[in-house]
């Protein structure tokens, strides 16, 4: 029995260190000139490139986080992608192989927003649910550690914003921050009314919308206010700009088109359902659905519809727009492809959970990602 006693002993220990064990991102890599940094990728997040692809994909890796995603997507540098998700955790895999680099985790909170690569660091917040906190922290992956962990009152729950060396972010409680790559603040504003709706930036116009209903401007240099503009409903949508014109829906189910330097609306158009996914959008056309299953193709410039098709499901996750595709996220267990003339549908890859990330094509590959904490990668076969 003593003997037993004397295995067994070291043996728990063993479990519990090993239970205990501390994660790290540890990973060297080159300098990158074109890296996926942000939710959108630009600022101003578009959500389009001028690519024509095939509508036929194959499975090149799957890989999985574990938990489940918010309505973020994946960032890359060198041969990097990231991925966080609502169990405080952020994942590393390799690009070509799927092959898991690393992991960190913050059990006490969520993220929310994609993490943003800079360099040898990625940067994100960690929304601490009971105490309405989020910690930014600064993890430096070269080394394998966190270099900062920095308090900001509010939970972040929309996407951050990287410009030049920068983060740009909203808290919950309405407070706009811009902060440089070790940390320091370089300004805050109190709008004092909450945020829930991803910023987009462009020509030093920092723009997000509030659970008033209002378009809120500030100068991205100093955090001075330019305009607060009252549109209506409550915008839970992020925004996207193109052209000096501010893009956004809302939770009462308009499409919003409104002039960048003075906040005025251009149009609107109802879509009849409450809006939560960004609008993409190329030269021509809005692309945007909404809660009850419905997508719009909409004219940028005149507000006027072109197309409208309807998905049993939900559409809560930004699509990504190519020349002559759509590809388009439906909660209800599916990835459609759709032809960008009418809408018809080319293709779906169904899935086994609830599609979440928005589609991120980098190096010609395309990166989705659905509920429990699946993520793959598939290359694109030509006919």
């Amino acid at each position: 029995m003593g003997f037993l006693k004397h295995k067994i002993l070291p043996l728990i220990f063993i479990l519990l260190l090993v239970g205990c064990a501390r994660s790290v991102i540890k990973y060297s890599t080159k300098n990158d000139e074109n890296p996926y940094r942000m939710f959108g990728k630009i600022p101003s997040r578009e959500f389009y490139i001028p690519v024509t692809l095939s509508d036929s994909l194959s499975l090149k890796w799957e890989s999985e986080t574990y938990g489940s995603f918010p309505n973020s997507s994946v960032s890359a540098y060198d041969d990097l992608i990231f991925v966080n998700d609502l169990a405080g955790r952020i994942f590393c895999f390799n690009i070509e192989s799927g092959k898991k680099i690393g992991s960190v985790k913050y059990s006490y909170g969520s993220v929310y927003s994609t993490p943003i690569p800079y360099r040898s660091k990625i940067i994100f917040p960690v929304a601490l649910e009971k105490d309405n906190l989020t910690e930014i922290i600064i993890y430096d992956y070269g080394q394998g550690k966190e270099l900062e962990a920095i308090e900001f009152p509010g939970r972040v729950v929309t996407q951050m914003l990287a410009l030049d060396d920068d983060i740009l972010f909203t808290t919950e409680v309405g407070i706009a921050y811009r902060i440089n790559s070790n940390g320091k603040i370089l300004w805050e504003t109190h709008t004092r009314v909450p945020t829930r709706s991803s910023p987009a930036l462009t020509n030093d116009h920092f723009i997000f919308g509030n659970d008033a209903g209002e378009i809120i401007s500030l100068n991205s240099d100093t955090g001075d206010s330019v305009y607060v503009k009252e549109i209506g409903g409550h915008f839970f949508s992020g925004l996207t700009i193109s052209d000096s014109v501010i893009y956004a829906g809302n939770d009462n189910g308009f499409v919003y088109a409104i002039n960048l330097i003075d906040g005025d609306i251009l149009w609107q158009f109802d879509t009849g359902h409450r809006i939560k996914m960004e609008p993409a959008l190329d030269e021509q056309n809005l692309f945007i659905g909404n809660l009850n299953g419905d997508f719009y193709c909409i004219d940028k410039y005149s507000g006027t519809q072109n197309w409208k098709v309807h998905f049993n499901g939900i559409l809560n996750s930004t699509p990504l727009v190519t020349e002559n595709i759509i590809i388009l996220p439906n909660v209800f267990f599916a990835i459609h492809l759709l032809d960008k003339k009418d809408g018809s549908l080319l293709n779906s890859i169904l899935l086994e959970g609830r599609a979440k990330l928005s589609p991120v094509i980098h190096r010609n590959i395309l990166f989705i990602g659905f509920d429990d904490g699946v993520i793959r990668a598939y290359d694109f076969v030509d006919e």
